[in-house]
């Protein structure tokens, strides 16, 4: 049977989402990643006006292990590393969902450098996403993770828009730090856990205590990002437009998809005058099409630029 086959299914019987994709895939006769994928494709067909599904997350890698002659301004070749980075833990939150999801490798996978597991459980749910969160996610997570996901086997998951709330900060701000600890300090936000170096070497040890510190790590990591996504994002200049998602006939914020919006006035360009609005979020934005009269834009001039 076939993946659309499935989802008509699911669509028509819809306790077949609530049961498990290994009873799901015998009974259908086939994978549990088609079911998987199924299972979202039938949740969004489902919920068609909806907001997007924004996914906060964060990972925790290892450190190369690698030999090295000196101290600084080292060329660490290819034959100088003894082990590549793997993914130790990872954490991830529905926006405005209480509950945080996790997962952490297991002492006897860490031994082994096998993260295929952990990888597979967070592309599983990244695959239901429309939007990703992540700080520093575009230079780091989001790569790092598809670097896992690759060399364990993994395809591309469904595709998804994402912001980077590192790369946001430092575009309108001029922060003395971009760092997330350093952002929740000035929005007097409860920061990162402290930890040092040693918790990383302890966790490649195997040593299980630390793997639950590093995961409790991770997880505070996504709850602090959570409170810094939604201080930034009324500030955010081209967020992704949430009413794409939700195909709705009235207005709405682009921002976070509220219809509490306000008149504030018209945002002027060279060509053109547009009606602009406030969201409670504290967002603006403005109308796509210019109520400037037509007869006068016609007519308008622009400035040569030399």
């Amino acid at each position: 049977m076939d993946i659309q086959e499935i989802i008509d299914k699911m669509h028509q019987k819809k306790y077949l989402l609530g049961m498990g994709a290994g009873k799901l895939s015998k009974w259908f006769n086939t994978d549990r990643d088609t079911i998987y994928r199924a299972k979202s494709l039938t949740r969004k067909k489902l919920n068609r006006n909806r907001l997007p599904k924004i996914l906060v997350f964060d990972i925790e890698t290892s450190p190369t292990i690698s030999y090295t002659w000196g101290r600084f301004k080292e060329n660490i070749t290819i034959d100088k590393i003894e082990q590549d980075p793997i993914m130790l833990t990872w954490a991830a939150k529905w926006l405005f969902n209480p509950e945080v999801i996790s997962d952490a490798i297991t002492p006897k996978e860490v031994l082994k450098f096998n993260d295929y597991r952990i990888v597979k459980s967070l592309w599983d749910i990244i695959d239901e996403a429309d939007i990703l969160i992540a700080h520093y996610g575009s230079g780091f997570d989001i790569p790092f993770l598809n670097y896992r996901a690759i060399v364990n086997g993994l395809n591309p998951p469904h595709t998804s828009n994402s912001i980077d709330t590192k790369k946001e900060s430092s575009k309108t701000f001029k922060f003395p730090s971009n760092k997330l600890d350093a952002l929740a300090s000035y929005f007097e936000i409860e920061g990162k856990f402290s930890t040092n170096m040693s918790l990383w070497i302890n966790c490649l040890k195997g040593n299980s205590d630390s793997i639950k510190e590093m995961l409790d790590y991770n997880i505070q990591d996504v709850i602090v990002l959570e409170k810094v996504y939604l201080r930034l994002r009324p500030w955010i200049k081209g967020h992704i437009n949430t009413g794409l998602y939700i195909e709705e006939a009235d207005s709405i914020c682009p921002s976070c998809g509220s219809k509490d919006i306000k008149l504030v006035g018209d945002y002027y360009t060279q060509t053109g005058k547009y009606t602009t609005y406030r969201c409670k979020c504290g967002a603006l934005s403005r109308e796509r099409k210019s109520n400037y009269i037509k007869e006068f834009r016609q007519n308008l001039l622009t400035g040569v630029s030399k």
